[in-house]
Parts: structure tokens; sequence; C-alpha cells
């Protein structure tokens, strides 16, 4: 014995206690939900009136276990409840409050100075008349971390809630185990969960732990997994709470996912059993027989840990008063901090003491450390079986770890299933493209032969994998299924699944929901998808007229032209500056009077555009200023010219649209009168209904203010005819764009749901046809199946041509502004021509005493003159009546004049030819001026021919002289 536990003895002697008959021991109950507060107090009551409790022989039966009035879900209220049991003389106080519920309880405690025994996971906050019987969360990460090395984990995801501490003390350390923590989302929204699973799953990730205190949190979490397929053969989860038996696990016990969880009791051992019974009587009793039947039976199956740990916290209170024989304890009074007599005495005693037989449920004992944490205790490592059934398979204790208690024999065969094969089923379904379809044909058909499509293709292909044949019966209405108002009973293909007994299956794109899950079964998803947007495609506006101008902006353009005006005047002064551009004019004078510059201003200009347009021009430059500056400037349109070209078929090929919208928030906060909507009553409105987003809540007050479309086609024709955006699912959308050129999906996905194969709540055949479509899943049949009857079947892929802009053809609207420049240019040029023309007859005159107006009808009628093809270079043009009547006059007066005048004129043309002829020859440099040369054979030409005519020119060999070049 102790030396405190002698102390104790001695102090409970010398108080005189000699009796325990006397003693009223009161246990109170503390728990903000009633039902539950009303089962713990009936563990209380079923642990001191049971044969063999502690207490004197014959002693008359205990009083029942006071419950407090704590009003329902009101944490708050349960300090005031701890304080009115202990003034109503309660020794101990058992509560199941969680978090900080049960922080509120211990400082309702530590006023009352009353023992205060905690049956949930709590955190503890080191108050001392706080103890804990739930296990401490340190013996859950240790029991983890031993199972992982068992299992041989490398790599794991921690699903957890709240924050991620436990990680740390599960993984300390990398080394023999990497751990990817994940938190869980806000309780409620199953879309969240779902996506979280799904991009997990695209990670590869095929080992989970999930810590949950609540064990309905993680069934939700196994349920999200096994809609997104991760419950599959290769994929192993340890779920770390004690309550998971008390959920229904047969739905999730198929995949042949490995599930591990803990329990603190043997369930199925003959004491727990009897306990339970003892529990029911005590619960009637207290409820006055008024108990459903069907509560009693879902508790004695599945006993939650509290109850049990309920009944073991009274008889280690009730062993610990028979043991300390107290007389009396009296009562409390929180408001004066007075504790009841000898509370301090029990809660010490409790404290020091490792009971073992007392917690004989349990097993294990109980000792608690300075905080109040429970860590020596045995807990059970279970399994999942299929049907649902958790089987042990180890024990763990601090001292030893896990002991595995696999069976020496063969494992216990599964329960039995009804086979699939050789079975005919009728399945119901409502007809919606592509899924269900009538079959069109010639011919009469009968039977399934009359419909196609994704679903009914898929049902093929199962009967062919699972050996079974069906019976297509169409649902009449074609409506889904939802619950009435009224009397809450489904109508549609789910009300006559579930009332109909001869109906096996139902089928078509049936949104798998919580609700509906609620009244029947879902197989795995067969398709995934989500809610998107349709909206009509946006118009591709014209081409601008000035299109070829878009690859470079305004700034650019304006650059571009300064940068050419400053590097002509650049080049015609630095052409200046260098004395090798002044040549000789005349390369055959060695000593000439003047030098000439070929970088004129005009020439600068023409030579840096020649450049930029990549024409070049007959000007070269010579010295190496000029020459510097011009390689500088062919770099520069090089690089502009080449940007230029390799913007412009991008740009000129590219179509721009007007989209109004982008995703759902620019649709909710349009401006522009686009109303939106989805099928009234369909899973898509049901979504935004029942959603807890406040951008999603104000959408669907919009949608509750206008008229909703009946069915999908009428959502779409709303589309295209009005400015409308329709909601729906994805897979639909997809279809519709393939098929409707003037629709296109807008943003992203809303959520993340899929389509299932309804069947009976419980069917036996679920499991079966789960393995099959995930079959047809991993070996790409569905993905093949879903092409065919989306891009493929029943025009699809109509809105795919010309989708590429590189191949597809530039119209003549693209090069509307090419044509414009190349018109106007064109004007300009003429009307340039003319004014020159017209400056030329002004201030040039043929004949100065012919009018002006003449003279300009003279130049304009030998312009259109096109079988003349020379100008003469003095006197009046031929055929133009200025000149006719003197031409006549003299050649009627002496033809014998005009001959020889006509052979002086080709003597001096020849000789004027030979010139030119020998200065060319004169040196290099003469081919600079080699179009004078051109010039003497063409006068030599044109005065042969005038010597030929009727009325040759009068000429002189001066005048021969005069026409000729300049020496």
């Amino acid at each position: 014995m102790s030396l405190r536990r002698c102390l104790l003895v001695v102090g409970v002697l010398l108080c005189g206690a000699d009796s325990r008959a006397d003693i009223d021991i009161r246990i109170g109950v503390v728990e903000a939900d009633p039902q539950l507060a009303q089962q713990l107090a009936a563990a209380v009551d079923a642990a001191r009136n049971a044969p063999g409790a502690p207490g004197a022989p014959g002693a008359p039966r205990a009083p029942e276990a006071g419950v407090a009035p704590v009003e329902p879900d009101e944490p708050l209220a349960l300090p005031a409840q701890v304080c009115a049991q202990a003034a109503q003389g309660g020794v101990a106080v058992v509560s199941g409050a969680r978090g900080g519920a049960a922080r509120l309880a211990g400082e309702g405690a530590a006023r009352a100075g009353q023992p205060l025994l905690l049956l949930s996971p709590a955190p503890l906050y080191h108050a001392w008349e706080a103890l804990a019987l739930h296990p401490h969360q340190d013996i859950f990460a240790q029991i983890c971390r031993d199972l992982c090395a068992e299992k041989s984990w490398q790599q794991a995801v921690l699903l957890y809630e709240g924050s991620a501490h436990s990680a740390a003390m599960i993984a300390p350390d990398a080394e023999h185990l990497t751990l990817i923590p994940r938190q869980l989302p806000p309780r409620g929204d199953d879309a969240l969960l779902r996506n979280l699973l799904l991009l997990l799953k695209k990670s590869g990730s095929t080992n989970f732990i999930v810590w949950c205190e609540e064990a309905e949190r993680a069934r939700l979490v196994l349920d999200a997994a096994q809609r997104v397929g991760l419950l599959s053969e290769r994929h192993s989860y340890i779920v770390l709470t004690v309550d998971l038996h008390t959920q229904p696990l047969a739905n999730y016990s198929h995949g042949g996912a490995n599930i591990t969880t803990l329990q603190l009791f043997d369930l199925e051992s003959s004491e727990v059993v009897t306990v339970m019974e003892r529990w029911r009587d005590a619960y009637v009793t207290r409820l006055g027989g008024d108990v459903p039947q069907e509560q009693l039976q879902e508790v004695m199956s599945a006993p939650p840990s509290a109850l049990l740990l309920a009944y073991d916290a009274a008889r280690l209170v009730t062993a610990a008063l028979d043991y300390l024989q107290l007389q009396t304890f009296g009562e409390g009074a929180c408001d004066r901090g007075v504790g009841s007599f000898h509370a301090d005495t029990l809660l010490n005693y409790l404290r020091s003491e490792e009971w073992s037989g007392a917690m004989s449920l349990s097993g294990g004992g109980a000792s608690w450390e300075s905080d109040g944490g429970r860590r020596e205790v045995q807990v059970r490592v279970a399994e999942l079986q299929r049907g649902g059934r958790l089987q042990g398979a180890a024990l763990w204790s601090p001292g030893t770890g896990l002991a595995w208690q696999r069976p020496a024999g063969p494992l216990e065969p599964p329960p039995s299933q009804i086979s699939i094969a050789n079975r005919t089923f009728t399945i119901l379904i409502a007809p919606n493209q592509p899924y269900v379809m009538r079959q069109e044909s010639s011919q009469r058909l009968s039977g399934n032969d009359r419909y196609e499509g994704f679903c009914v293709e898929l049902i093929s292909k199962l009967s062919e994998l699972l050996n079974f044949t069906y019976t297509l019966v169409e649902q009449p209405d074609g409506k889904y299924g939802s619950p009435t108002n009224v009397s809450g009973e489904w109508d549609g293909m789910l009300g006559q699944l579930m009332r109909d007994p001869k109906i096996d299956f139902a089928i078509t794109d049936l949104t798998i929901t919580a609700e509906r899950e609620k009244a029947v079964d879902f197989s795995t998803p067969f398709m995934n998808l989500g809610i998107s947007i349709l909206f009509r495609k946006p118009k591709t506006p014209e081409p601008e007229l000035f299109a070829f101008l878009l690859p470079f902006s305004k700034e650019v353009w304006i650059c571009l032209g300064f940068a050419y005006l400053g590097t002509s005047l650049l080049l015609y002064v630095v052409g200046r500056l260098c004395p090798e551009e002044w040549q000789n004019p005349y390369p055959c004078l060695e000593e000439p009077l003047a030098l000439e510059n070929q970088f004129t201003l005009e020439n600068a200009l023409w030579f840096n555009l020649g450049a930029m347009l990549l024409q070049g021009s007959e000007i070269a430059p010579l010295a190496y200023g000029t020459r510097a500056v011009a390689s500088a400037w062919w770099l520069f349109a090089l690089v502009i010219t080449s940007s230029y070209t390799a913007n412009l078929a991008t740009l000129l090929a590219h179509k721009s649209s007007d989209e109004l919208i982008h995703n759902v928030q620019d649709l909710a906060d349009n401006e522009l009168d686009i109303t939106y909507g989805a099928k009234i009553n369909g899973s898509t409105y049901t979504f935004f209904q029942h959603s807890q987003n406040e951008l999603y809540k104000r959408m669907f007050k919009h949608m509750s203010e206008h008229d909703m479309p009946g069915d999908n086609n009428s959502g779409i024709q709303k589309v295209v005819n009005e400015d409308f955006a329709f909601l729906m699912e994805s897979t639909s959308i997809e279809y519709t764009i393939q098929r409707n050129c003037e629709v296109t999906m807008v943003g992203s996905l809303l959520d993340s749901k899929g389509y299932g194969i309804a069947m009976k709540k419980n069917s036996p055949y679920r499991h079966q046809l789960n393995l099959a479509l995930l079959n047809l899943q991993e070996s790409g049949v569905l993905r093949e199946m879903k092409y065919k009857w989306w891009n493929e079947k029943h025009g699809g892929g109509a809105c795919n041509v010309g989708d590429d802009p590189s191949s597809e053809e530039l119209k003549m609207s693209n090069f509307q502004g090419l044509f414009v420049v190349l018109v106007v240019g064109s004007a300009l040029g003429i009307v340039v021509s003319c004014c020159d023309m017209i400056w030329a007859a002004w201030r040039h005159p043929r004949d100065p005493d012919v009018p002006f107006s003449r003279r300009l009808w003279s130049e304009i009628r030998f312009v259109f003159r096109f079988e003349q093809s020379e100008k003469p270079l003095q006197g009046p043009l031929s055929g133009s009546s200025s000149g006719s009547a003197p031409r006549s006059s003299s050649a009627a007066a002496g033809s014998e004049e005009a001959a020889e005048e006509a052979e002086e004129v080709a003597e001096a043309a020849e000789e004027a030819a030979e010139e030119a002829r020998r200065r060319s020859s004169c040196g290099p440099r003469a081919r600079r001026r080699s179009s004078m040369h051109a010039a003497s054979v063409r006068l030599a030409r044109h005065a042969a021919r005038r010597s030929h005519s009727p009325t040759p020119p009068r000429a002189t060999p001066d005048r021969a002289r005069a026409l000729s070049p300049p020496t």
C-alpha cells in the first residue's frame, strides 16, 4: 500500500466513518443533448444497481442519476448545471461534452470542487477536478504511428479537423513516414470534400489517415471517397475514432479497400451484452416505458463508447466510495466557492489509484496523469469486413504495442451475396439525349431495340460482363424524381423504383445527391461532371478597315515616321559632309568646273523608303559615313519589317470576340439585363437552393423571381433567342455545343458530382455493379463510349470545322484597307502628274504665241495618242492643231530645202552619237552617265525618221549641235 493511500485511509478513519449503508451516493449527468443525457443517466443507473455492485448486502435500490435540465445544444449552461448538481448533494458529475463545452464544464467543476468525468475526446485544460475516461490524443497518435509501421507505409495523407498539430505527433520526422496533411472542408460542404478527394486521387495517393472527433464525420469522408473512386483494393484507411461501429458501413465494405479503426470495447463479449441489457431496462424505466423499439435496437446493436464509459465511471466512483467509507458529503456552493465535504478526498483517491477491476469493460485499467489525461489504456484494432462488420485484428497497449490476433484457421468467409448472373432485371429509363434516345429505323422495332444511347450501351456492356439479361421500361412522365412538399414521398423514376417491386434499377443522367442517397442506393459514378454556364456564342466583329496597321500600335507608327524623317535628314547632311559623295558629273573631263552630290533631300527620302519597303534604289552610298548610316537604317528596317510580317498574318486571321461574361461572378453582377436560371426542381436548381455560398444565394434569389425552364431544351432555346444564360450540367453542355454552333460553355465548373445507377436500398447487387463499372472505367471503355455519343453520333462534331485559326482563309474584308491605300496612292499620283503637266505647259511653252488653254489641250491630246511613243523636245507636238498649218505651208513652199535640211540633221545626229560613244569610254566612271549615250541614240533615230517624213523640220548644223549632249 502506497504512502499516499495510507494517509487517505488514516484521514477517513479520523473522520469516524464506520458504515457505508447510510451514504446516499448521487452521481449527476450534465449533457447538452437531452437524448444522450438520458442514455448516460441510464448507464449510471445500470452500474449502480447491477448485481455485485459495491455496497452493503441488501442495500436498497440506489437513487437515479440526476440529469441537469440543460437547454438543448447550449454549452454555456453547462457550468451552472454542474454547480446545480453539486448543490443537490452529488458526489461526481459525468459529461459527454466536447471541445469548448468540456472546458466550460471543467470550470464549473472547479468552482464546485466536484470530480468531473469526461466521456468524449476533449482537450484538457489542466483542471484538477477533470478526469478524462476517453484516451488521450497522444495515444491515438502513437497507435497510428505503430499501424503505419506495421503496414510499411512510406507516405500517407492525413485528413484532419481543426489544427494540424496531429501531423507532428504521428510523423515527428519524415525519415520513416512522409505525411501530407489536408484539412477537411467545413461540415456540410460535400462538394468541396469531393473536390479535395478528387485532387488526391489525381495525385496518386493510396494511403489515408482520417482523424475526426465524431464518427459521423468519418463516415461522410468514406462516403465521399467511394463516390470519387478511392475505395478500391489498392487503397487503405486508418480511421482514428472509437465509434465508427455506430455508423452503417456495409456500403463501403465491397470495394476492397482496407479500412482499419479503433475500439475501446469488445462489443461481442458477453459482459458488454449483459451490461447493455441492464442499460435497456434502466432506460425504459427512466422514460416510463415510452421508448421506440427501433431506437433501443439501434443502440443495443452498436452501443456508443460514451455509454459504456459512463457505466465504468459509475462503477469507478462507487468502488472508490465503498473503499473510503465516507459517511457524508454535504452540498457544495459555487457562489461561495465551497465544495462538498470529502470531495477532495474522493478526487485525490481517484487520481492516486491504478484502477483495473472497476474498468473491466474497456480493459487495461485506468490511471490519470497530472493533466487528467488517460494514457494507460488498452485499445482494440478492428478491420472492416464485407457486410459492414468490424472484426478485431489486434490489441494495443502502451507497454507492448501492437499484438495481432489473426485466427489460426482460415478467415471467416464473407456474408453470402446473391449472384447477379443468370438473372433478368427490369430497368427503368427516362429519355434524354444522349443517354437514352428512341432509335430511328425504317423497320419496326420492339423491346430493348427501340432505345439507344450512352446509358443503353452501358447496360448492355454490364450485362455482358456480369452475364445477366434485362428489360428496359420507359418512365411515363420522364421525371427523375424529387420529394413532394406535402407528404414527402418521391415522384418520378425514384418514386417508382422505391414503390414498384418489379423495378430493379433506374438509369439515365441521374445525379447522385445526399437527398437521393437517403432514399435509394447508387452505384459508383460512371461519369463525373459539374455545373457550368451555357450562353450564346460571341459574335465575331468585322475586320477593321486599316487592319494592316494592327501589328504596331499608334505610338510605334508615329515613332517610325519620325525615325524615317530623321534618318533621311541625317543621310542628307552626312552625304554633304563626306567629300567622297561629291562626284564629277562628266568623268571624261579631268578638271570639271563643278561637282555634284547624289544625296539630295529627295534622293535621301527615296533611298530610305526603298530600304524600308525592301525594294532598294539605284543610289549607292560611296563614303564610309553614308555607308554607316545606311547600314544602321537597313538593320533597323530589317527588324521592323520582320516583326511586322510575323504579326500581320496572326492579326489578320485572329478573330476577336465581344464576350459579355467570362465566369459566374460576371453573370451574377452583369448590368446588361442578362437573365439566368436552371431547370426548375432539377439537381442544378437544388444546388443553388441549398447552397450556403453568398454568391449562389443571391443567384437563387434572382432565379426564384423569374420563370425557369421546365426542361433543358427550353433552356437552350431561351439562350439562343434571348439574353439568357442557362446553368446546367457540363456533360449536357458539351453535348449541346457539339451540335448547336450558336452556343458555347462559359467559365469553369461550379461543383463536382457524378451520375450513378439507382437501385433499391440495401440492394445485394450494388457491389457487383460497382466492380463492373470500375473495370469499364480502368479499361477506357467509358471514355470511348462518351466520345462516340458526344462527338460522332447524331450530328456530333458539326461545330468543330474551322476551329483552327491558322487553317482559315482570309477574306476580302481583311484587305479593304490595303486597297484603299492603293487607290488613294494611285489617285495622288494622277493628281500630281496632272499638276506637273499643267506647270510645264505654263512655265515652258513650246509656242509662246499660242494661248495656254490650247497648249494644255495639245498636251492632253498627245497623252492619249497611244500610237505615239516619242515626244519632240522642241516645237509643236506631232498631230497637234498648233503646228499643222505652218508645216503644210513650208512643205508646199520648198520640198528641196526640206530634204537638204533633213540630211544635215541626220549628219549632226550621227556626229553627236559618235561623240557620246567616245565620251562613254573615257574611264570607269562613265557608267554613271550612260544614260547620255542612250539619249544621243534616241535623238539620232528621231532625226532619221523625221528626214523621211513629208514635212521634215528645218534644222541647221548649229541646231543639231545644240541638241547634242554638252561636252
